[in-house]
């Protein structure tokens, strides 16, 4: 499943920002918006173990990696590339799991890659956190 804000073929669901106190959509057009436009891809195993993973960025119609041009980039130690999206893909697992005595956990950063990283200093930052 391809999700971002964009409109375009390859998304699958289109997600947009919320804007507390707006009344219509042309409230929110002034503002920028915080989700990357092809913002990250889920793949999930529809057999045994059930695994999903979790990828930031997107994949065009010919089916590469896309990121924008202030996007985070590095070389992995294996000489891969991985990299981050501009406005990032965040993840939080919930401390005592998804019950009622839930309380929010600790929110982390996930690359091109499918790697965990702690956040970046600020959201559009060029240097990644640390690995985790």
């Amino acid at each position: 499943l391809q999700i971002g804000r964009s409109t375009e073929s390859p998304i699958d669901f289109v997600v947009t920002d919320t804007v507390p106190g707006s009344q219509s959509n042309s409230d929110t057009q002034s503002v920028q918006s915080t989700i990357s436009r092809f913002a990250c891809r889920i793949i999930c195993e529809r057999s045994p173990p059930f695994t999903a993973r979790i990828y930031a960025a997107g994949f065009d119609s010919s089916k590469n990696i896309f990121l924008g041009e202030k996007a985070a980039k590095w070389k992995t130690s294996d000489g891969q590339m991985d990299g981050l999206t501009t406005n990032g893909v965040l993840v939080m697992h919930p401390r005592n799991g998804f019950t009622e005595d839930s309380k929010p956990g600790v929110w982390r950063e996930i690359s091109v890659c499918g790697n965990v990283f702690s956040l970046r200093e600020t959201r559009s930052a060029q240097h990644r956190g640390k690995k985790v």
